[in-house]
């Protein structure tokens, strides 16, 4: 029965199954070592059991150790499967927690595990990705430097690390992350990998701190200094201005309150300023001037209200007020000089009020200016109205165009000469009594008329033709134009054309006929001069380079820095109707304009690759209408009287000109010129502004606009200047004044009759003293005839012609005053 009992509780006995373990779990590790040391226990009981037979004792006893080995095995079924449940839920926690990428890693750094939100963010499946070495997240450079090894040795040594940096993704594009690692505990160990996607948090901080750079940069780049206080006034922010201002940086500044910095503001106005702004959140401002040792400077504080605080914006206005003070005084001279002049002068604003009146114009109109200022013209003056001159004042008002009239004033009833210049503020208006003038014009016609009527026959035809030429001429010229819109057809198109041409050749000749009398009657009279080359070329290559080029001519310019006695307008025309003549007959290859210097003369040479001139025909080309080569006497060619004018320019000037040719190969005509000396170089603005040296200077014109003018640039040359409108106050200033002036610049016609050359005989009449050399004097002309010439060679002064340039007159006084 024992036996048998053994051998029945056998197959009752745990057969000892396997747990069966999910993939994945991870079995209880002590219920698993009971389990192996039961079954070690029962199969040495059963062999017991076989060797000693049977025994109820020993029956119990495996009939006990089975009970345990089952109850084990329950327990370790249980705790598998409450192990699967956790990890079930883990592994539903990773799973939607997409936000993240969440990956755990071997050791050796291989991935073992990859969320959901791993391939989100970096791209890659958990197929892909498990495996792998980390490496494959980071860009190349970074795993050349051993990044990711480093990543886990921090972590290993720290616990936990945390940064930011940039990963790759599957498709090679990059996402900034913040990433925590922390190192897995057990046996097995590892890495656990938190990253969170912060590009576009990057991308917004990014453009913040370019917003902000941005901002700093125009605050740096603005020109006022600025410093921001919040409510506590403590300084928040100064600029690059600031920090130049102060000496201080911002570092040094920031936290600071405003008095701590710069306590003699306490109790100043500017603190009051200060303190109004940041409470009634009103801008306030001032200026201030500090005066320093040796220099003056102003201040311009502006204390605007802002989010945080105030802006306390600070500008050195010193030039401002400098400027203002120099207007100041400029007023203040054409004051002074617009109540010296003899005309009468009065300004008006655009509603044609009164805005000045000078002496002049009070005493000729016989009412207080006091009484005038202010008030519209036509209240005082109604008789304007509808007048010749009040008329041309609007129209100059419109047109913006300074203009002079001769007319009768409309107040005094008188033939007056009225300029007016139109302003941003309205008119300003000058007028002189001509009475005289008109007399003394009419008294100059009838002798003109004298002296015309005894002229020679060939002066006469160049009146006429100029006259009775060139009237019908224009008048066809105005009709053709007008026939064009009312012609219909090719042919009397055409034919329209053709008139056209005819009429523009038959101009073209009356022009040159007219150069060719005038030259023939010895109308024309050079002006000698010297006249520097290089101006002349540039004229000439300028206005000749486009005709070459439109007809496939190559045009070279060469130069030389030279200057040559001649005159300037004659010399430029010579060249002009060489290089045309050059132009006309060379259809292919080029054009050469040179200057050079040989055997003490200077010579211009124009060269062309033309048709060229047979010999038989040098000398007959420079008679008029003679052409080569163009016997059907196409007006196409021109009209053969070109280098006939350049042979009489050049007798003229007695600048010989020779030509050389070679028929089908090209003809080069060459100009010998006087060389004269070199043209001074200009003065720079700093030599201008030095070159009186303190001189006292007397300045006399009846135009207060030239008068004015003459002051501003002599005394920016640093000259003591008096300005007169007349010889007379020019005399009178000079007796009070008790100085004897070092040089006189006068207009040559003055009002009632009197002339620029009285002027100075009568300033040097004031300082005549025995032994000492006349007073220098300068004519200042737009007149070109004669008599003015002869008037100042008289008196030993120079002249120079109106318009004149600064630079014209710098030479002019330099060579007057070269001796002193």
């Amino acid at each position: 029965m024992e036996g048998g009992a053994g051998a029945d509780a056998q197959p009752n006995a745990s057969p000892n199954p396997q747990p069966t373990a999910q993939p994945g779990t991870a079995p209880d590790e002590r219920l698993v070592a009971r389990v192996e040391e039961l079954e070690r226990e029962n199969a040495q009981l059963r062999a017991a059991l076989a060797n000693a037979g049977s025994g109820r004792d020993d029956l119990l006893t495996v009939t006990a150790l089975n009970e345990d080995l089952r109850n084990a095995f329950g327990a370790l079924e249980n705790s598998c499967a409450a192990h699967a449940d956790s990890e079930k839920r883990l592994r539903a926690i990773l799973d939607s927690a997409v936000g993240h990428a969440i990956l755990t890693l071997s050791p050796d750094g291989n991935v073992t595990s990859w969320n959901p939100g791993s391939f989100r963010i970096l791209g890659w499946t958990e197929e892909e990705a498990k495996g792998q070495p980390v490496a494959f997240l980071f860009p190349p450079e970074d795993v050349l430097a051993g990044v990711p090894d480093e990543l886990g040795r921090q972590a290993l040594a720290e616990g936990r690390i945390q940064e930011e940096r940039a990963f790759r993704r599957s498709d090679g594009s990059m996402v900034w992350g913040a990433l925590t690692i922390l190192p897995l505990q057990g046996d097995e160990g590892g890495f656990l990998w938190i990253l969170y996607d912060r590009s576009d948090e990057r991308r917004v901080e990014d453009a913040i701190a370019e917003a902000r750079k941005r901002a700093t940069d125009i605050l740096d780049s603005i020109d006022e200094a600025l410093v921001a206080l919040d409510r506590d006034y403590r300084v928040i922010y100064q600029n690059r201005r600031a920090e130049q201002l102060d000496r201080k940086p911002l570092s040094a500044m920031r936290g600071r309150r405003l008095w701590e910095i710069w306590p003699h503001l306490a109790g100043s106005d500017i603190e009051e300023m200060c303190r109004k702004t940041m409470t009634e959140r009103v801008p306030t401002s001032i200026e201030r001037r500090l005066d320093g040792e040796d220099t003056t400077r102003w201040l311009e504080i502006r204390i605007l209200p802002t989010a945080e605080g105030v802006g306390c914006f600070t500008r050195d206005i010193t030039t401002r007020k400098r400027a203002e003070d120099e207007a100041r005084a400029s007023h203040e001279r054409t004051v002074m000089i617009l109540e010296s002049i003899s005309d009468a002068f009065y300004a008006v604003d655009h509603d044609w009020r009164f805005t000045y009146i000078n002496r002049k114009a009070e005493k000729l109109w016989g009412v207080s200016r006091d009484t005038l200022l202010g008030r519209c013209i036509w209240e005082v003056f109604p008789q304007v109205l509808g007048s010749e001159v009040f008329e041309t004042q609007k129209q100059v008002l419109r047109e913006g165009r300074e203009r002079t009239i001769e007319a009768k004033s409309p107040i005094l009833g008188d033939w007056a000469e009225i300029s007016m210049y139109p302003s941003a503020d309205g008119l300003s208006v000058y007028y002189r009594d001509i009475s005289a003038r008109l007399q003394a014009r009419q008294a100059l016609m009838e002798a003109k008329e004298t002296a015309e009527a005894a002229d020679q026959a060939k002066g006469k035809f160049l009146a006429a033709a100029s006259h009775d030429l060139r009237q019908p001429l224009q008048a066809l010229l105005l009709f053709v134009d007008v026939l064009k819109p009312h012609v219909q057809g090719s042919q009397g198109a055409n034919a329209l054309m053709h008139l056209g041409r005819g009429l523009d050749a038959l101009k073209e000749l009356l022009d040159s006929l007219l150069d060719m009398s005038r030259l023939d009657a010895g109308v024309v009279q050079p002006n000698i001069e010297n006249v520097p080359l290089v101006p002349l070329f540039e004229h000439i290559a300028a206005s000749y380079r486009p005709v070459a080029a439109a007809k496939g001519l190559e045009l070279h310019v060469r130069s030389c820095n030279a200057s040559a006695r001649t005159d300037r307008t004659l010399l430029t025309r010579m060249v002009r109707n060489l290089v045309e003549n050059a132009v006309r007959y060379t259809e292919e290859g080029r054009i050469d304009i040179e200057c050079r210097e040989a055997g003490g003369k200077l010579l211009i040479e124009v060269r062309d690759t033309g048709i060229g001139i047979p010999p038989d025909h040098l000398e007959r080309i420079w008679e008029e209408f003679h052409q080569v080569g163009n016997p059907e006497r196409d007006r196409n060619r021109g009209l053969g009287l070109g280098l006939a004018i350049v042979r009489r320019l050049s007798e003229l000037l007695n600048h010989p000109v020779d030509v050389q040719s070679k028929p089908g190969k090209g003809t080069s005509f060459t100009i010998v010129l006087p060389p004269g000396r070199n043209v001074e170089r200009p003065l720079t603005p700093a030599e201008a502004a030095t070159t009186g040296h303190g001189r006292f200077a007397v300045v006399v014109d009846d135009d207060a606009i030239v008068l004015l003018g003459l002051e501003t640039i002599f005394r920016e040359w640093n000259y003591d200047v008096l300005v007169a409108g007349s010889a007379e106050k020019a005399v009178e200033a000079l007796r009070r004044r008790r100085r004897r002036p070092d040089l006189v610049v006068a207009d040559y016609r003055l009002r009632e009759g009197r002339f620029g050359t009285d002027a100075v005989a009568g300033i040097r009449a004031l300082f005549d003293e025995a032994g000492s050399p006349a007073i220098p004097g300068l004519i200042l002309t737009g007149e070109t005839g004669p008599e003015c010439e002869r008037d100042a060679a008289a008196h030993g002064l120079g002249i120079i012609h109106k318009p004149v340039t600064p630079r014209q007159l710098s030479h002019a006084l330099g060579e007057l005053l070269g001796v002193q």
